[in-house]
């Protein structure tokens, strides 16, 4: 074969493969409009506006959550019809769902708020409303709320041209979309990749994304969204080369609308500004600016300043058409103000580009520089190669989960039974040294409290062998307090020790209310002869010398009186004066070391 034969074959074949790829493409999207038609068929009958004039009749009568989810349910209706009465109902949908506490309805009504505020253009508001829920709303709780959110955020990311944060966003929404295999966040997840593809002019992949999303609003039978995704099949075609197709696309968004119902002035203004691309790509001007017209009107009346940068930028197309120069500049310094007052970035960036080469032609350099400087800026902020090369890096891994999905999960169900396993051996060790230390401490404590025990015992031994159950007590030679330094005279000194040792065999201290005052009347002396006598004669302060008194009594009867040791602990705390168990145990364990109920248990076990 000659090398003629070779490029004709070479032609043949990528002619071949083109034609066979495209019909394949135009057969998928056939299928889908057919499902479309079917589902149109099913619920054509369900009137737009008499399900409208229905709930406007219901919400008066409503209350309660009831009313709530009527005044959200028309709010949806209105918002791409007529975007002040969605804000009134919306309003009176976040009152009543605040008044209530209803919280699905909150969120749901500060969703719409957000969703307000963008297609009206003002996507820092809007921002605003999603970080301030970004922490409340799980999609595990409310699964539709949060995919509405996520995709709201990535539209947004997406037309201030922060692309990097736009994929990332829509990546991780598909994430939890194939995790979950909710239908409803699957075609939020899908149509947020869409629009940020589209916005990349990577229009295959937009378009993919565009028909996935699309199969789950056919599977959902939600007739609501089905004429965004015709248009962007429509504008996608076009984009790709095939305008046929694309009007086909919007011949049928035409059929539908008339079987259902008008979508409202936000999807139709977006829907004439792309017929007005393609019939002025098919050099049809008169009938691209008769649609231009109608949207440029509709986005006014609306104040849709989302649509408006685009609708000036097909505008100024449209007048280097016509070669009319002078007023396509006009217009597109017209559009990069418009794109200004909402933050659009890649619009301001792709216009200062066409705008330098317009003021080139007509010899005004110093336009030229000005565009130049906006441009550079807008690029190096928005556009550099670190963000290009994140989104890069961004798909890759969304490639490489997708082809080792399984992998993956074997390799996390592993790692997490080898996890579980360390945490229970450590868990079990940790248990085994907190065990040991617990069983040693336990087993001094024991001993030591054996020991104190059986000295407690031979010292009662000792006492009672003597016969005198005060013998612990400490006594002095001391005469002088050196507190108060005064000489205490001896013969009153010996008259009170007298009657003090008398009171103590009368057992005087079991009396739970005997203190120093009354004491000093039963011994006719003064509190302070009296508080100075103990404490240079009985070493002690009145209150330790009473508990002293009490506790040796208190040993002495216990070891001799089986009966009393087997009463209940507060018994045997009150019958020797004391009224609080605490205080008693207190006394007790400061004496001897060790508690009473211990040392009852040990009597009774050598008993």
């Amino acid at each position: 074969m000659n090398k003629s034969s070779k490029i004709l074959v070479t032609v043949f074949i990528t002619i071949h493969s083109f034609v066979f790829s495209q019909k394949q493409k135009n057969d998928s999207i056939s299928d889908y409009f057919n499902r479309i038609e079917k589902l149109v068929s099913e619920t054509k009958n369900q009137n737009k506006y008499e399900e409208i004039n229905t709930l406007t009749a219901m919400k008066d009568n409503a209350v309660g959550k009831e009313k709530a989810d009527i005044l959200l349910q028309l709010c949806h209706l209105y918002k791409y019809r007529n975007i002040e009465i969605a804000k009134s109902f919306n309003k009176e949908a976040l009152t009543v769902s605040q008044e209530l506490n209803y919280q699905n309805g909150i969120y749901k009504a500060k969703y719409n708020m957000a969703y307000l505020f963008f297609i009206q253009g003002d996507f820092n508001r809007s921002m605003e409303v999603i970080k301030g829920l970004e922490q409340a709303i799980s999609y595990r709780k409310y699964p539709e709320t949060y995919a509405e959110f996520e995709t709201l955020k990535s539209d947004i990311h997406t037309e201030k041209g922060e692309y990097d944060r736009a994929l990332e966003t829509g990546l991780k929404l598909l994430d939890i979309a194939e995790n979950t295999g909710n239908e409803f966040i699957l075609s939020k997840a899908h149509a947020a990749l869409s629009h940020y593809y589209l916005r990349l002019e990577n229009y295959q992949k937009a378009l993919e994304h565009c028909l996935k999303g699309l199969d789950y609003i056919i599977k959902q039978k939600d007739t609501h969204y089905i004429f965004q995704k015709v248009d962007e099949i429509a504008r996608m075609s076009a984009k790709l080369g095939d305008r046929e197709a694309a009007l086909k696309a919007y011949d049928f968004y035409l059929k539908i609308e008339k079987e259902l119902y008008s979508p409202g002035s936000y999807i139709q203004s977006i829907v004439y500004m792309n017929m007005a691309d393609i019939y002025m790509s098919n050099g049809d001007y008169k009938l691209a600016q008769n649609y231009l017209d109608q949207a440029i009107t509709m986005v006014n009346a609306n104040n849709y300043r989302f649509r408006l940068p685009r609708a000036l930028m097909i505008q100024a197309e449209l007048y280097l058409k016509s070669q009319d120069t002078a007023s396509a500049i006009f217009t597109y310094e017209k559009s990069i103000d418009a794109a200004e007052n909402i933050n659009a970035f890649d619009v301001i960036k792709s216009n200062s580009l066409i705008l330098m080469d317009l003021y080139k032609r007509m010899d005004r350099p110093d336009k030229v520089s000005e565009n130049k400087i906006l441009y550079d800026v807008i690029k190096d902020s928005l556009f550099n190669n670190e963000k290009e090369q994140r989104i890069i890096i961004l798909e890759t891994r969304r490639k490489i989960k997708e082809a080792g999905q399984k992998q993956q999960a074997l390799e996390l169900e592993n790692e997490s039974q080898k996890a579980k396993l360390t945490a229970i051996i450590t868990a079990l060790v940790s248990f085994l040294v907190i065990g040991l230390f617990i069983g040693i401490t336990y087993v001094k404590i024991k001993e030591k409290n054996r020991v104190i025990y059986r000295r407690t015992i031979e010292n009662l031994e000792a006492q009672l062998n003597t016969n005198s159950h005060t013998t612990i007590i400490k006594k002095s030679d001391a005469k002088i307090d050196d507190k108060t330094n005064t000489v205490l005279d001896e013969n009153v000194k010996d008259i009170i020790l007298e009657r003090l040792k008398k009171l103590e065999k009368e057992h005087f201290f079991i009396d739970s209310n005997c203190n120093l005052h009354q004491l000093a009347e039963k011994l006719k002396t003064n509190p302070k002869y009296l508080s100075q006598v103990i404490n240079i004669e009985k070493g002690s302060n009145f209150n330790n010398y009473i508990n002293e008194l009490r506790i040796n009594y208190l040993l002495t009867r216990l070891v001799q009186d089986e009966d009393f040791r087997n009463r209940k602990l507060s018994y045997i705390a009150s019958s020797i004066g004391y009224n609080n168990l605490n205080t008693f145990n207190a006394a007790f364990k400061k004496r001897q070391g060790i508690l009473p109920s211990y040392f009852i248990k040990q009597l009774n076990e050598e008993s």
